[in-house]
């Protein structure tokens, strides 16, 4: 049956939810989603009354006393649940529908009052979870949560139970399980956020907004995301100025901080330029934060992991240690082990976002580059000098860093199994989109490792052997990165972060390309299909986390689709290139995905259609010089006709892939 109440994400997908009246809905249940919550719309009325609400409530004092831990509502007791409520609790939580004040309410009686036990539990694991963002300093954030909880404190925690609660390894646990929803907690965070971010700058908002920039990028809140991602810099922006100036605006802000408050900002200003350089690369928007700016402005160099655990007196005055972060270019030979990570993480998404911009602002397509002065292999040339930064990134790391020849493991025991995962994804990610740039997006079958086929074509010879070598690099790195993150689910640290589910799904298509197209690597990636169901295996793990998981498996099961018919029957797609699939070329570099399956599908199609047209065309002017009789040659293309028309009859379901079962999608042909 079909009830007013409704999941987010069948309302997202603007569906009808059929559902019992208890989650998860029909449509969850048979896709196995986690995170399925019935709640019922707010008609008008009830959104005026909201806001009337939040004005009431934005006048508390920001630090109430907490009440007794007995009268705490449990997570399954708050109003994101259809479940019958007691009739203990408050009047407010039993009103139908329930309003966003009464959830704002409820939820800040439940942090308040969340015990110790747990939040530490949550610390662990979103420290170990999401290397990009190590900023939560111990010795601080338990501070927060001894006494009183603060609002921002209440906030901050909030956006991490929000995040936490999406990986899979702590999904069955019980003390997972009486959490509150996700968005519940999300938009609680949002709702104090409004209140904080034109007050005077403080670390934890920053903070807050950091997290929740993942978080809604994750669930493809984009938009948000790259708000909260620009307010979050521009706080931060703020606090730093006011410390280093000489004459600060706001002399409320010293230049005097303590040992674990200095370490905390400084890395939090890092992953400020962490999560700029993630979010933005692969789409079209300009990065706020930039390398140069960071030096000019004297910002330390993130401290070791000891030194943000336990202090050290070079971060007790942050003006002092200007030094550059690890060097890329000539100079010194500089080695740095894994208590560096959070360093070598931050250098290594520079050079990243500096690949994707030359990706997407046009890469080889752009003007001038095909010259011969511009050709990958020239030194001087813009893809060589990045390719040059990327390696001299990679050789300032110790040898022990380096994935496969030490293994995830090692790491694992050690405690730093995800940030060893996370500094060799970025290196071979930025290696395999380096070379993908220059890869024929749609080659025949009998096509060995070469330049590009379609036009701009490079206007020089590449030197011998070159393309082999590059061919060899790029479906190797592809190759890795499934092993990675294939060894840390064997290891029982799976990585399920929006940024590693971009590298799965790029090696997994690049995994489905070489196993299309073998000889594209000289038969040299005998693994191919294993390690594309690999990469999907993971990716159908990685939705029930994230919403981004849908649209790359989409995407692949569309590029599948496409090189398997490219196969059977090439004459359609004779002299076809990335133009004519631009929308699903595209798709395939996209962190900010969204299902286009419906225009993947049609430019198959009107290329299928196209041949079709073109056959008969020829058929019928061979018809017209020979009118009394079908002769020898022209049967061929009347079959071609009936061929390719056969092969135009597309199924209406595929465009709703993930209704379907595609578990023999990818059997050998």
């Amino acid at each position: 049956m079909r009830s007013s109440l409704s999941c987010e994400f069948c309302r997202k997908s603007k569906v009808k939810c059929v559902n019992s009246g208890i989650s998860p809905c029909a449509k969850c249940e048979r896709l196995s989603r986690s995170g399925c919550e019935l709640t019922r719309p707010l008609p008008p009325s009830s959104k005026r009354a909201s806001k009337r609400s939040r004005r009431v409530v934005s006048t508390v004092s920001p630090s109430p006393i907490p009440p007794a831990v007995s009268e705490r509502p449990s997570a399954s007791q708050l109003p994101d649940t259809p479940q019958d409520r007691p009739s203990n609790l408050t009047p407010c939580l039993v009103t139908s529908p329930p309003t966003e004040a009464c959830d704002k309410n409820n939820l800040d009686q439940y942090l308040a009052t969340l015990p110790t036990g747990i939040i530490l539990k949550v610390l662990n694991v979103f420290t170990s979870k999401f290397p990009e963002l190590r900023i939560l300093q111990p010795s601080l954030f338990m501070a927060e949560y001894q006494s009183n909880r603060s609002m921002e404190s209440k906030a901050l925690l909030a956006t991490i139970l929000a995040t936490t609660k999406k990986q899979p390894s702590v999904r069955n646990d019980s003390w997972a399980k009486d959490l509150p929803g996700q968005e519940l907690l999300a938009s609680y965070a949002r709702s104090i956020l409004s209140d904080c971010i034109l007050q005077p700058p403080k670390i934890i908002v920053v903070q807050v907004l950091l997290i929740l920039t993942l978080y809604e990028w994750g669930v493809r809140d984009f938009h948000k995301a790259w708000m909260h991602c620009g307010i979050a810099i521009r706080m931060m922006q703020s606090l730093h100025s006011s410390r280093v100036t000489p004459f600060p605006l706001d002399i409320s802000h010293g230049s005097d901080l303590d040992e674990f408050s200095a370490a905390a900002e400084t890395r939090t200003y890092w992953a400020c330029f962490i999560m700029d350089c993630t979010i933005n690369s692969g789409t079209y928007n300009p990065r706020m934060l930039l390398m140069p700016e960071m030096e000019t402005l004297k910002v330390p160099r993130p401290p070791t992991s000891v030194e943000f655990a336990f202090g050290s007196d070079t971060t007790t005055h942050p003006t002092a240690q200007g030094q550059q972060l690890m060097p890329t270019g000539n100079g010194p030979p500089v080695t740095l082990d894994i208590a560096h990570h959070f360093e070598i993480i931050a250098t290594g998404f520079d050079i990243y976002a500096q690949v994707m911009a030359f990706v997407f602002n046009d890469g080889r397509r752009a003007p001038g580059m095909c010259a011969p002065e511009n050709c990958p292999w020239v030194p001087t040339s813009p893809w060589a000098v990045c390719q040059s930064r990327l390696e001299n990134w990679r050789a300032g790391q110790h040898s022990r860093l380096h994935y496969p020849k030490h293994s995830v493991a090692v790491y694992m025991t050690l405690g730093f199994g995800e940030s060893f995962i996370y500094l060799n994804l970025v290196y071979y990610l930025s290696v395999m989109m380096l070379h993908r740039e220059y890869l024929p997006f749609l080659p025949t079958p009998e096509l060995t490792p070469r330049g590009p086929i379609d036009h701009p074509l490079l206007e020089a010879e590449a030197p011998a052997g070159w393309w082999d070598d590059s061919a060899l690099q790029m479906f190797g790195s592809a190759e890795l990165i499934i092993g990675l993150l294939s060894e840390a689910s064997e290891c029982g640290i799976p990585v399920m972060t929006p940024f590693s589910g971009f590298c799965a799904f790029s090696a997994c298509f690049v995994n489905l390309y070489i196993y299309r197209f073998p000889r594209m690597n000289l038969n040299r990636s005998p693994r191919a299909k294993e390690l594309m169901e690999k990469g999907l295996e993971y990716l159908r793990e990685f939705q029930h986390a994230w919403d981004l998981g849908a649209g790359w498996i989409k995407t692949i099961q569309n590029s599948s689709l496409l090189y398997e018919r490219a196969i059977s029957d090439s004459r359609p797609y004779k002299g076809k290139s990335r133009f004519d699939f631009e929308t699903l070329h595209q798709s395939v570099h996209e962190f900010r995905i969204i299902d286009r399956s419906d225009q993947h599908i049609q430019q198959i199609h009107r290329a299928e259609q196209d041949a079709t047209s073109q056959a008969n065309t020829l058929t019928r002017e061979v018809a017209a010089v020979d009118g009394n009789s079908q002769d020898s040659n022209s049967q061929p293309l009347m079959d071609l006709g009936n061929a390719v028309d056969d092969q135009g009859l597309w199924p209406n379901w595929w465009s709703m892939l993930e209704e379907a079962d595609f578990s023999g999608a990818f059997m050998a042909s």
